[in-house]
């Protein structure tokens, strides 16, 4: 990922110091494809080789293959939640039910730089939470439970989608029509600004420790019951350490 990063940025740069870029109306995120264009041409740039046609069949495959990860991703997550013994026909229609929206977006017209903008936005939402997942201490499992992981996230979109709604609001415009072209800005039509991504990833941070403080906090308020025990910090380090022990003599029992 980062030698690819790092050739098209690359050749976005050596379009730019070669004067084929138009800073005015060209966009940023496509610069690399402005390396087409010949000194003086005026309008869009023409693919007319076949090394041009090359780099366009490359940037397809990599629009296809990001795509396809956002769906295996999806499909996986769904699937990972299923009963061992399952019937192998709900993966199937899990397939179906994510494709489905896929094909429809794509029939759509929008721009792909869109689409990515929002998976993007999304994973920097989701990534704080995910780093804090990574903890593992005794502290961090006491901490990083269930419900924090996803108070995170809740409180991360929720952010970003606010700060949208503030930062582009108009008196002009009524309440909903503001809201909603806030609420789109921030997640599809801000041109990958950075501080929509640093609200993102510092809201994330900042959810996940009023989160795990208020679950520790509460953990030693009142009793733990079965009811909280997977979405509290309740348990602690050894309860997680017996249960995993109890789970592989489950296992070795039934093999």
């Amino acid at each position: 990922t980062v030698a690819m990063m790092l050739l098209f940025g690359l050749a976005g740069f050596i379009a730019a110091w070669g004067g084929l870029v138009d800073i005015e109306h060209d966009d940023p995120n496509l610069y690399l494809f402005q390396v087409f264009k010949t000194e003086g041409e005026v309008g869009p740039a023409r693919v007319d080789s076949w090394i041009e046609v090359m780099v366009l069949v490359v940037a397809a495959a990599m629009n296809e293959g990001s795509i396809d990860s956002a769906q295996n991703g999806l499909i996986s997550l769904a699937t990972s939640m299923l009963q061992v013994g399952s019937s192998p026909f709900l993966p199937r229609l899990f397939v179906v039910v994510v494709t489905v929206p896929v094909v429809f977006l794509a029939l759509q017209g929008y721009q792909v730089l869109s689409i990515f903008l929002v998976t993007n936005m999304a994973c920097t939402c989701v990534f704080p939470a995910l780093v804090a997942g990574a903890w593992d201490t005794p502290i961090g499992r006491r901490l990083v439970t269930e419900g924090v992981f996803l108070s995170s996230i809740a409180g991360s979109s929720a952010t970003v989608t606010l700060y949208g709604i503030g930062r582009n609001w108009k008196a002009a415009w009524g309440g909903w029509h503001n809201i909603a072209y806030g609420a789109w800005h921030a997640w599809a039509g801000n041109e990958y600004a950075w501080d929509y991504f640093a609200v993102a990833a510092l809201a994330g941070a900042g959810w996940m420790a009023l989160a795990g403080f208020l679950s520790s906090a509460l953990s030693f308020a009142k009793p733990c019951t079965s009811r909280c025990a997977s979405m509290c910090a309740c348990r602690t380090a050894p309860d997680l350490d017996d249960e995993a022990e109890l789970l592989r003599e489950t296992t070795e029992d039934s093999t």
